[in-house]
């Protein structure tokens, strides 16, 4: 199930360029909500397959916005204490007012029932008020949306497809890009794992082709994220990943983890979420 939230802000504000992990944030705020347990739980251990790989098996996209936005960049950035200082903040700056509120949405999608009953009634748990980041906004609509799941031809919404691949120790994981020699390789394996986390069973089909295809506007997009240990310290994690559309062609069962779930790696950290493409 793939569900749209779109916030509205009667004021002016800024939301961060890295937004990421606020977005993650309020998921699992809304998850907490409707069960403090199971948000805990998936958020510290998750799906577990064969003992060492972890998944939350959920993906999020970037935000759209829905008016025009400005890029504010500074060199000494702050958390601001008063938005109304805004000269010295990173991030997409809007404008909003009473009379026309600024409005934005992001999408999420997951196969698990559990997840998408706990994230709506935490949604009408949380109430019309939220916190995104540092400031409040306001949750003006919320859609089930289509699955595409006839749709072959994909691209991802703000929402880079990330793969990553391990190294030796003593050298740096290596950053993949379509044509790289492995890369279908890594987006099956993992697609497949998630198969059998979900159904308890090998994945016994053949592998998804893909065909990445020229973008028009930017072809990449990289952020960083953290992630907050139970000692409360922070490791942070560099993202960068194609934004490339894609036609994948093969069985549906992988296709549909893919939309559900997401193509690629770190999923929950917003990568990988894709909507169907019309070709031109």
């Amino acid at each position: 199930m793939r569900i749209k939230i779109t916030l509205s802000s009667e004021k002016s504000g800024i939301i961060d360029f890295n937004y990421q992990h606020q977005i993650q944030a309020l998921i699992y705020g809304f998850l907490s909500r409707s069960d403090p347990d199971y948000s805990q739980w998936l958020h510290e251990q998750g799906y577990i397959y064969r003992r060492d790989k972890r998944f939350k098996l959920f993906v999020f996209s970037g935000i759209t916005f829905h008016k025009p936005i400005k890029a504010m960049r500074s060199n000494g950035f702050r958390y601001p204490n008063d938005l109304n200082d805004l000269h010295s903040l990173n991030g997409f700056l809007f404008n909003g007012s009473q009379n026309v509120p600024f409005t934005f949405s992001f999408q999420i999608a997951s196969p698990v029932n559990k997840f998408l009953q706990h994230l709506i009634d935490g949604i009408f748990r949380e109430g019309n008020e939220i916190t995104l980041g540092y400031q409040m906004v306001s949750i003006s609509r919320i859609e089930i949306l289509p699955d595409p799941l006839n749709s072959i031809s994909l691209h991802p919404l703000e929402s880079p497809v990330f793969i990553k691949k391990p190294m030796p120790p003593g050298q740096r994981d290596m950053y993949l890009f379509p044509g790289d020699e492995g890369y279908e390789v890594f987006l099956n394996r993992n697609l497949t794992r998630k198969y059998e986390i979900l159904y308890n069973k090998s994945f016994s089909g053949e592998s998804l082709k893909f065909h990445f295809h020229p973008a028009k506007g930017k072809s990449m997009k990289q952020f960083t994220i953290f992630k907050e240990g139970l000692d409360g310290n922070r490791k942070y994690i560099h993202i960068k990943g194609t934004l490339q559309p894609f036609t994948v062609t093969g069985p549906g069962e992988l296709i549909k983890i893919g939309l559900e779930c997401g193509f690629g790696q770190n999923n929950s950290m917003g990568c990988g979420y894709v909507e169907e493409y019309k070709m031109v």
